[in-house]
């Protein structure tokens, strides 16, 4: 895959950071690094080194980040200063030496490369730029760079998604021909004989020299797109788009709007004008514009079909409504006088609207597909933390998220409240429900806060997963310093409910790590996540033996958090298993 220029001028600064470091190689906060600094190095006003040129050429990528850091808030200059371990002068001055000492990518930095151009083939783009790279090196859950970007790491992926081109197949349509909309080759006897006199490639900007006339009809077209881009409602505008259309090309005296429907993809009459007139348009001439993605103008032939005739149409243009290179509908117009047939000005004037025209019907289309997706994920994906549902949804667009498991080690987590059932026997049942949301709401806000993912709320209890769906190198941590949380958010609800003289109570947490099988299971149309093994049993005998406030690890948590927390060991009797060894956490260790 190409490199852009700002992929390389990263790619050098990265090595001359390790370098300076005396690093053995360029590591992934190298990498990031390097890319954050190409926005300072084309800002700069000293363009006279060696490779000007590809200075300036990197300058669109880095002013794309640029965008995306003041969206998030992020503080560009903080950040390249967070990621430079030893203290340095701002960007070096990047000139050829002969001394240059070679450096190479560590493994995972070639990781990072590999995903970003993986990415960007999933895009259909030949060449890596540093959008894709800086994606793929926040995505890479290195060490070094979550702790660089922590605050703002979920901002920075929305940002890096919203910057990445989406491509889309060409659709075939049908075309109804319902609302009294009829076909002008509906034969009698023979197909009609068409003479194209003019054509326009609708898939490619427009390159003609037009009159002042033609410019300032197209600008009261370009008006009404806009207006289009603005609201939601679309069918009125379109009908002022016919409207306007047939003021502006005073030759055309019939005009008919068909747009795609996106439920089913076919294309439906959605305005025509005049209002006196009978919507009529060839099925063959829309096709073939749709088809072709080409714009042409067509006059009477000698050979008509009986629809033809009876019509009187002795010209028409047919323009379809192309972006992305997608045809999403086409514009008809009609013209009845022999002596004013449609000339190539006219072709350019409507070819130039159909692209404004098209540009703000898939912006329509795209914000409702927007909202939809947004209420769908909210309703589908609410067990999930915002990272990991932002990572699900990409993986849904992108068509890889299916049925099916994997086996690996994660860490499980039990909670649930001591004595519920002696508790909810004296309350309302509208008084327990409250109080179960009221601190599941708390206690799951902890969870997604790192990284968890909530199962399943069994009556007074939650199981939560860590490391799962999405693989996380410090999912025993995570586990940990969430069920600490949990109890603090619940001693703070307790508090709270305690002030107002309502019902408290006090949660007991187990965690356990193992091999567990998790996915994604059900069917195509109702699928839902879940985890299966010994572990999630595992997990639940040490929440039976947490007294109330407590958190309980088993040894196999122990073993990779006990440096970051104090603990007190201890044994819990079970009912199948006998004595547990058990660690009950106390606090968690300042890291250093």
């Amino acid at each position: 895959m190409f490199l852009s220029e700002g992929v390389k001028l990263a790619w050098q600064l990265a090595g001359d950071l390790a370098l300076r470091e005396q690093e053995s190689s360029i590591q992934p906060r190298h990498i990031l690094y390097g890319i954050c600094a190409v926005e300072k190095l084309v800002n700069s006003e000293d363009l006279t080194l060696k490779n000007g040129n590809a200075i300036k050429a990197a300058k669109p990528e880095a002013d794309r980040l640029a965008q995306l850091f003041a969206g998030q808030g992020v503080d560009v200059a903080a950040l390249r200063r967070q990621l430079r371990v030893s203290p340095s002068s701002a960007v070096r001055k990047l000139q050829a030496s002969a001394q240059s000492q070679p450096i190479s990518r560590s493994p995972a930095t070639k990781q990072i490369f590999e995903a970003a151009e993986q990415g960007a083939m999933t895009l259909g783009d030949s060449q890596l730029d540093l959008v894709a790279l800086f994606g793929a090196a926040v995505r890479s859950n290195d060490p070094e760079i979550e702790i660089a970007i922590a605050s703002f790491k979920t901002g920075l992926l929305d940002g890096v998604r919203q910057l990445s081109a989406v491509k889309q197949e060409n659709a075939q349509f049908a075309i109804s021909l319902g609302g009294g909309i009829k076909d002008l080759d509906k034969v009698a006897e023979s197909r009609p004989a068409l003479q194209i006199e003019e054509t326009i490639d609708a898939n490619a900007p427009l390159r003609s020299q037009t009159v002042a006339n033609t410019i300032e009809r197209l600008a009261s077209l370009t008006e009404l797109t806009w207006e289009l881009g603005t609201r939601e409602a679309t069918d009125s505008l379109l009908q002022k788009a016919v409207d306007q259309l047939l003021r502006a090309v005073g030759k055309g005296e019939r005009c008919v709007i068909l747009v795609r429907d996106v439920k089913d993809n076919e294309l439906l009459l959605k305005a025509f004008g005049p209002a006196s007139a009978t919507p009529m348009i060839s099925l063959t001439s829309a096709k073939r514009a749709i088809a072709e993605r080409q714009a042409f103008i067509w006059k009477r032939g000698e050979d008509l079909t009986l629809s033809q005739k009876e019509s009187n149409v002795e010209s028409g243009m047919y323009v379809p409504l192309v972006v992305n290179g997608q045809a999403i509908g086409v514009i008809c117009l009609d013209c009845f006088c022999p002596r004013q047939n449609f000339a190539r000005e006219d072709l350019v004037l409507v070819s130039s609207f159909a692209h404004q025209l098209a540009l703000a019907i898939a912006n329509h289309e795209l914000q409702l597909s927007l909202k939809q997706s947004s209420d769908v994920l909210e309703r589908l994906l609410t067990n999930f933390s915002p990272k990991i549902r932002t990572r699900l949804l990409q993986r849904a667009q992108m068509g890889r998220l299916r049925l099916g498991g994997e086996q690996s080690i994660v860490s499980v987590l039990c909670a649930d409240i001591r004595g519920f059932a002696r508790i909810a026997a004296g309350m309302e049942t509208d008084d327990v429900v409250s109080l179960l949301n009221e601190y599941f709401t708390a206690l799951t806000e902890c969870i997604f806060r790192h990284d968890g993912t909530v199962d399943k709320f069994v009556g007074d209890s939650i199981l939560a997963v860590f490391g799962s769906p999405e693989s996380d190198p410090d999912h025993w941590r995570k586990a940990v310093l969430a069920g600490m949380e949990m109890q603090k958010a619940a001693q703070e609800v307790s508090k709270n409910r305690k002030a107002k003289g309502e019902v408290t109570c006090e949660i007991g947490i187990g965690i356990h790590s193992g091999e567990v099988l998790h996915g994604f299971i059900g069917s195509p149309s109702r699928m839902e996540f879940t985890i299966i093994g010994d572990a999630v049993n595992r997990a639940a005998r040490y929440c039976d033996g947490a007294k109330g406030n407590e958190v309980l690890i088993s040894p196999e948590v122990h073993e990779r958090v006990w440096n970051a927390i104090e603990v007190q060991q201890i044994s819990i009797p079970t009912k199948h298993e006998g004595d547990l060894i058990a660690f009950r956490v106390l606090r968690m260790r300042e890291r250093g």
